[in-house]
């Protein structure tokens, strides 16, 4: 009974100090006025937070290990293990006591205020303290996604594929989608949205990620209609950079690909890209194939269920105009311009629409991920 007795009166010490006993947790960041709160419960005897506002404070993770009753908490760039139901919790492999269990709340973790006022200061003295009655942090960088590149396909002198029934030209259909999901992405994520084309123009392949790189963009989306010798072929699919390992793969690689012969100086100018090979090895590609990957199968997703249309799946190909880009970087190809009934859909306005919005939830989904594990 002293125990309980004990950790009452110390619990309401410390929030009692910090000026936050009912209000919640009052966080501000060193050297800017912005100013957050915690809001925190009594359960039973304790004061609990929600864990999951710690994602906002200090751009962290939580993920659940249901097999075990482990939850993990990555946080300024440590790692804390917790179990369900209990007051200890594992930090660089030290076992601390929180004196209050972390409990599960319907769909939420709750996590004791002692963790949050007196284990993180204890952790991270240089980083984070309690001062007038506040709990002061540095601000944590921003490595969010907030500018992307969008690449109209072909343009100008380049149609791009011609559909056969109606000659819909690909470089019309990428443009109406492009402009539809960058007025998405501007209005409803506050994104910096910059376009290599926003009208009926040529630009080489080089340019295209050159202006991504030279503009520091975050991701690079390019926008494509697909062809082929079959009038039955059809279907979504999303590329990333890499050496085409299908003979259909190849074969959309080379059609993407012939813009460089066709209107770009001929084989000199498909020497100078494929000069250009060794960027495949290079650290600044390199590192981003992952988060390629990851980008290219979240659209995909979100494309095949949003359209219904066949799944071609993920891919991999030696676009030239993924080449260099230093940041996570897709090609997609929204379906067949050879295929009639494709090419009907593909040249509706309401259709188009449809398109930019799942590729919209695509990459919403995929920078709502990516900026939690860059942040951190």
């Amino acid at each position: 009974m002293l125990k309980i007795i004990h950790r009452i009166l110390l619990t309401f010490v410390m929030l009692a100090s910090a000026g936050f006993f009912s209000a919640g947790v009052t966080v501000a960041y060193k050297n800017s006025k912005t100013e957050k709160t915690i809001k925190t419960e009594t359960i039973s005897e304790g004061v609990y937070f929600n864990a999951a506002d710690l994602e906002s404070v200090f751009k962290s993770i939580i993920k659940e290990e249901k097999n075990d009753n482990r939850i993990y908490l990555s946080l300024l760039g440590e790692q804390f293990i917790f179990l369900v139901n209990s007051a200890y919790y594992s930090f660089k492999n030290v076992q601390y006591n929180m004196h209050y269990p972390l409990i599960r709340k319907e769909m939420s973790y709750l996590l004791p205020s002692q963790f949050l006022l007196e284990r993180l200061p204890a952790h991270f003295p240089g980083d984070i303290q309690i001062q007038k009655g506040k709990l002061t942090l540095s601000e944590p960088k921003d490595y969010s996604i907030r500018t992307i590149v969008i690449d109209p396909g072909h343009g100008g002198k380049d149609p791009g594929a011609v559909g056969r029934k109606y000659k819909t030209q690909e470089k019309d259909v990428n443009l109406a989608v492009t402009l539809k999901l960058k007025s998405m992405l501007e209005k409803e994520l506050g994104i910096n949205v910059l376009l290599t084309r926003a009208d009926d123009r040529f630009v080489s392949l080089y340019e295209r990620t050159k202006y991504a790189n030279d503009r520091a963009a975050d991701l690079f989306v390019s926008i494509h209609a697909n062809s082929s010798v079959s009038t039955a072929s059809k279907g979504i699919e999303v590329y990333y950079l890499s050496t085409a390992t299908t003979t259909e793969s190849r074969a959309v690689e080379a059609l993407e690909n012939s813009v460089v012969e066709l209107y770009e100086g001929g084989k000199t100018a498909t020497k100078k890209y494929d000069d250009l090979a060794i960027i495949l090895s290079d650290i600044l590609q390199a590192e981003h194939l992952e988060a390629s990957n990851n980008l290219a199968s979240h659209v995909q997703l979100n494309l095949v269920a949003g359209t219904k249309a066949y799944d071609r799946g993920v891919k991999q190909a030696n676009f030239y105009v993924l080449r260099g880009a230093f940041m996570p970087a897709i090609l997609c190809e929204l379906g067949f311009l050879s295929n009639p009934d494709e090419e009907v859909l593909l040249k509706n306005p309401e259709y188009q629409e449809r398109m930019a919005r799942t590729l919209f939830e695509g990459i919403k989904r995929f920078k709502f991920r990516y900026d939690r594990i860059r942040s951190i």
